[in-house]
């Protein structure tokens, strides 16, 4: 035991755990060569005795920071905050798929709109790569990216000539899956809430749209409400867009921050949810299940996606080559669409 107020050092591990300082350093770095019962002996009296890792040391030693970077670049003009319920839970996704595999979660948000990244995080060293949530419209700076494209991965939506790699949900089905249920319960006019400069929200919509013509119709033009993620300019907007006289009888959001907002919104405009207006999201957020009416919306497995993004982002760092993968959506019918059982 090292003397009190000493900091304990490798060599005072090894003592105490009676193997060479090899083995203990493979054990702390996950080796599979050293036996489960040591290892796991190892790190309880690492534990102990309050051993740290000299990262830096080790960091010099391995070329690696053990950490990766997640980046969130907020559009200002979306009206989305860090708070966004997506957000959280898909920092939630990545920071316990990174734990998982031993590595440390770095947070960052860019405060400069033409920045796409935190360039410096990996610069710096300080990340090994970055996972950067939703283009907000920068694909075009993303496919600039060039050299810098090699240790990062993207959530979002495919796109023409895409030269990043890229994880998101399958936006045209999952779509085409909420506005066919609304059609399926008869509802004829779908309003469409959404910023379609964004290819995810674009391919929801063109999801929305392969619904109606597969039935022979067509979505109306003027049945889109262009706009950014921000709950409170949805309310507002939508509160405005009724009370100019527009006719519809259901509400498809590109988010389920949105399709609250609108729900809220039509109760302030003395419409019932979901016996005059249906209302669909798309996220499936935690608030969801419990809102009142429980929402139906789509479902894109923000739990993968996590996992995903570590995956082929690590995959990317250890110089393998990796392909863009998409998460599979599913609708979650509640109470918001009216037609349960």
């Amino acid at each position: 035991m090292p003397k009190s107020g000493k900091r304990a050092t490798m060599v005072d591990l090894a003592k105490m755990a009676e193997v060479d300082i090899s083995t203990v350093s493979r054990a702390l770095n996950g080796s599979s060569v050293v036996k489960e019962n040591t290892r796991e002996r190892i790190l309880k009296i690492a534990d102990e005795i309050g051993y740290v890792v000299n990262a830096s040391a080790r960091n010099l030693r391995k070329q690696s920071s053990r950490a990766i970077g997640i980046v969130i670049p907020l559009s200002p003009e979306s009206g989305q905050t860090i708070s966004d319920p997506f957000f959280l839970e898909m920092v939630g996704a990545v920071s316990h798929a990174a734990s998982k595999r031993g590595f440390d979660l770095i947070v960052s948000v860019p405060r400069e709109e033409t920045k796409v990244s935190e360039k410096r995080l990996l610069q710096t060293g300080r990340a090994d790569g970055l996972i950067i949530i939703g283009q907000a419209g920068r694909d075009d700076r993303l496919k600039d990216l060039g050299n810098e494209a090699k240790n990062i991965v993207v959530w979002g939506g495919s796109t023409e000539n895409q030269t990043y790699t890229l994880v998101g949900s399958d936006n045209i089905e999952g779509g085409r899956t909420a506005a066919e249920h609304l059609l399926n319960l008869g509802r004829k006019r779908i309003l469409f809430l959404g910023d379609r400069s964004l290819p995810e929200v674009e391919l929801r919509y063109q999801g929305l749209v392969k619904a109606h013509s597969q039935k022979g119709m067509e979505h109306a033009p003027e049945l889109i409400l262009e706009l950014g993620f921000s709950g409170l300019t949805a309310f507002e907007k939508l509160i405005s867009f009724h009370k100019g006289g527009a006719n519809f009888d259901a509400v498809f959001a590109a988010s389920d921050v949105l399709a609250i907002a609108a729900i809220h919104a039509l109760r302030a405009c003395n419409l019932s949810v979901p016996d005059d207006v249906s209302v669909v999201g798309y996220d499936d957020i935690g608030q969801a299940k419990i809102l009142t009416p429980s929402l139906t919306t789509i479902n894109q497995n923000i739990s993968l996606g996590g996992e995903l993004l570590v995956d082929l982002l690590l995959k990317k760092v250890a110089g393998e080559k990796v392909e863009s993968a998409v998460t599979p959506t599913k609708l979650i019918v509640r109470e918001s669409c009216g037609g349960l059982k």
